[in-house]
């Protein structure tokens, strides 16, 4: 009886006008919405979700709220489970004298995690990229911590100089550049792309738009053909990849485009001739 009224109910949300009223009263909660991580919408772009986010919060994290760079403090105390893939590989592949750009890696929160369970080669440097007011803060709470040995902070990917590994974790759904145009764009050609917590979808790429409560962020969703895609076109070799099962966008009043798990790789790149 139970399952019986929950696919009705799920039949009677899908019928469209339905659908609509629903959407429309989540939008109001999803505007003012604190202490959450919500998604709203399917949208083409990254312009056109932007143009669709409230006015009442910022858009994006490079914003003066201190909030939006003190976010995921929690994550420096031990790592997730969907982190554990990138330890292992870090832990197997990494080497002296080489170098890792953590793109968009916050204020280095997987770097302070990792330390706990890696023994980092001597000398290895990991440097984080991100947007200035995420990388100001990074800059204090190293000072603060004693300036770790291994981390750095660059401004611009044109500081980020001969790279060995490219780590993305839970970082290129937020920018509208593609992974082909950001690693172009690198002083150097990296060895190793290392994806990870990236939501995927089987079919299509779109981009919905995310509340992280301190502000609201445009959030793409690769299509898994767009990915590969971009990794040929990067003549790069997919060594290993992985499901991260405790992650999920859920998108309401849009199930076809919710995902309940996200995806990781391990991209080999061999020099270019």
């Amino acid at each position: 009886m139970f399952h019986r009224a929950k696919v009705f109910l799920r039949q009677f949300e899908q019928i469209p006008v339905v659908n609509q009223a629903l959407d429309r009263r989540y939008a109001k909660e999803f505007a003012h919405a604190t202490n959450v991580n919500w998604f709203k919408g399917v949208y083409p772009d990254f312009a056109t979700a932007s143009a669709d986010a409230p006015a009442s919060k910022p858009l994006g994290y490079d914003n003066d709220a201190p909030a939006s760079a003190d976010m995921y403090r929690f994550r420096m105390q031990a790592i997730s489970p969907c982190d554990y893939p990138v330890a292992f590989w870090l832990n197997r592949l990494m080497q002296p004298n080489q170098t890792l750009l953590d793109f968009g890696g916050h204020v280095g929160v997987l770097y302070y995690a990792l330390q706990k369970y890696l023994s980092f080669p001597e000398p290895f440097e990991w440097r984080i990229y991100d947007v200035p007011a995420v990388t100001r803060e990074g800059r204090r709470f190293a000072a603060e911590n004693g300036n770790p040995p291994h981390l750095s902070f660059v401004d611009d990917l044109g500081q980020s100089g001969e790279l060995d590994w490219v780590l993305f974790s839970g970082s290129l759904q937020y920018v509208e550049e593609s992974l082909s145009s950001i690693v172009a764009r690198l002083p150097s050609r990296p060895t190793h792309l290392l994806i990870n917590m990236l939501p995927v979808h089987p079919r299509e790429s779109y981009v919905t738009l995310q509340n992280i409560s301190t502000a609201f962020c445009p959030y793409r969703i690769y299509g898994a053909e767009d990915l590969l895609g971009e990794i040929k076109q990067l003549k790069g070799e997919v060594v290993d990849q992985w499901r991260n099962d405790d992650k999920e966008c859920v998108i309401p009043y849009h199930s076809d485009h919710s995902l309940n798990h996200y995806r990781g790789m391990l991209v080999r790149l061999d020099p270019l001739h």
